[in-house]
């Protein structure tokens, strides 16, 4: 099953202490992402994505393509043709799942909506609150959580436009989530017009 979900946030547009705590580099780099994403209607990029389990070293990889725009859609379209697809518009999350089939929906409550990264692009200087931003390498930055949730770190690179080289999402149980990002392309949105992926004739979602 598709897995992007925390990750998309990190850089749809993704998922801080006081600002003492910042490290100025990375504080930088959060804010230059937010710019690149708005500098087009939409971004549209290749990717491939590798999820390992607390304790391995290694674990599935999934290839697709993903459309991202701001302030707060993206799609993930895994598979070739796609089978497996994350949709965020707004506060709503879709994952449909073709193999299984499933179709899951949740939308996201004040708090959760709070504790994602894609707050962090979002307000930079207001994310402080609830992130602390690291310095990650020499073209990067690092979230941390101040307080327990469904992240325990998040990791992003950027390549030489500002936009997701990779991003690193590891979960408070030990599990990472890697995805590499190449051929960003400016594009008018996502390729059917849906950030949220329609089920087929017959398959429902479930909506919690």
């Amino acid at each position: 099953m598709l897995r992007p979900f925390r990750v998309a946030a990190a850089l749809a547009a993704a998922l801080l202490g006081g600002a003492g705590l910042a490290g100025a580099a990375g504080m930088d780099l959060l804010e230059a992402l937010g710019a690149a994403l708005r500098g087009a209607a939409a971004w549209q990029a290749d990717y491939t994505q590798e999820y390992v389990a607390a304790g391995m070293t290694a674990g599935e990889e999934v290839a697709g393509v993903v459309t991202v725009a701001w302030p707060d859609r993206a799609l993930f379209a895994g598979g070739v043709p796609p089978s497996q697809l994350m949709g965020l518009e707004g506060r709503v999350v879709r994952l449909l799942d073709l193999e299984v089939p499933s179709c899951d929906e949740h939308v996201l409550g004040d708090d959760e909506w709070a504790r994602v990264p894609l707050a962090a692009v979002l307000d930079p200087r207001g994310a402080v609150e609830r992130f602390t931003v690291l310095d990650h390498g020499e073209r990067g930055f690092a979230l941390v959580p101040r307080e327990p949730g469904g992240v325990a770190r998040v990791e992003v690179s950027l390549d030489g436009r500002d936009l997701p080289a990779e991003v690193v999402v590891v979960d408070p149980q030990g599990a990472v989530n890697r995805l590499r990002f190449g051929g960003w392309r400016a594009a008018a949105g996502p390729p059917d017009g849906r950030w949220l992926p329609e089920p087929p004739r017959g398959l429902d979602c479930v909506r919690d």
